[in-house]
């Protein structure tokens, strides 16, 4: 008898993937994000409630004394983790989430990431200043750019830091705070993705559809299709793309941006996530469902 929280999966179009695992939080789902080499995901309620999975959707840890927590990072390699709670304060955990230091601002604080390694962590605040710490709280750089940084993400071949602002702002960065490009668009921003090399950064661009830039921040194409794409997420090499939109939908599309699965969702999407090597991806939802749907067997 098929799981129904399955069901939906056969409501779809293209190569229907199968459902690998389901988790659920015991609230309303508020932040999550998957580390790729151990393939732990990290998910946040908003009770307080962060929790630990790993590759397989197993419980592992959990932790309820960090409060109002915002957002959320896990580095790739499961070293450490990072995390936005009460509007201007971050902290650092380890694989235990056990808090190993917090700092607080005196502005709110919108975005943060932290590189593969769980060495640095950047920290974009509403007065427009950028900060990157590293895993011992010691401040390495801040920048200030033309507007204040609403999405950031690492890059893991190289030691820079992408951003993107709400609108029509795309930053590259060193560690040290230095701007290698910066690229302007046209575009409200839901969220970016960055292939591993960096060669392929892709925006959800709204009712634009998804915008591709490369290494230099140069336009390299749109990706249009039914929808508006709110947050996304790519595979390593940026081949695989799966993204959710406003509507309420999911697609999983390759590099030309072609359909290969999509369907209706059950409930407003949160966060989405791809593993490396694009043969799955996680789903998190409002309701605090957590989904691993694998496309392994039809590849």
């Amino acid at each position: 008898m098929m799981d129904e929280r399955a069901a939906w999966l056969t409501q779809g179009k293209g190569m229907t993937p199968s459902l690998r695992w389901s988790f659920s939080t015991e609230a309303p789902l508020i932040a999550l994000d998957l580390a790729r080499e151990t393939g732990e995901i990290l998910a946040a309620d908003i009770s307080g409630g962060l929790y630990l999975l790993d590759r397989q959707g197993q419980f592992l840890h959990l932790n309820r004394g960090i409060k109002e927590v915002q957002l959320v990072h896990w580095s790739d390699r499961g070293k450490l983790g990072a995390a936005i709670y009460a509007d201007n304060n971050i902290c650092c955990f380890d694989r235990d989430l056990n808090v190993l230091w917090a700092i607080s601002f005196s502005v709110e604080a919108l975005a943060i990431t932290m590189d593969s390694y769980g060495d640095y962590i950047a920290v974009s605040l509403a007065s427009g200043k950028t900060i990157i710490i590293d895993s011992q709280k010691r401040k390495v750089a801040s920048f200030e750019p033309m507007r204040p940084l609403s999405y950031l993400e690492f890059q893991v071949s190289e030691p820079r830091l992408i951003g993107a602002a709400e609108n029509g702002l795309l930053d590259c960065y060193d560690l040290e705070g230095n701007c290698i490009w910066s690229e302007k668009h046209w575009s409200n921003c839901g969220g970016i993705a960055v292939a591993g090399d960096g060669r392929r950064i892709f925006l959800a661009g709204f009712n634009y559809g998804i915008l591709i830039f490369d290494h230099e921040g140069d336009t390299a194409g749109t990706l249009v299709f039914e929808g508006t794409p709110k947050v996304l997420a790519c595979d390593f090499k940026g081949n695989r793309i799966v993204t959710a939109t406003i509507e309420q939908e999911l697609y999983w599309l390759n590099q030309e941006g072609k359909l290969l699965w999509g369907g209706a969702i059950p409930d407003e999407a949160i966060e989405v996530a791809c593993d490396p090597f694009g043969q799955w991806c996680i789903c998190g939802l409002k309701s605090g469902l957590v989904q691993c749907l694998d496309w392994s067997d039809a590849i």
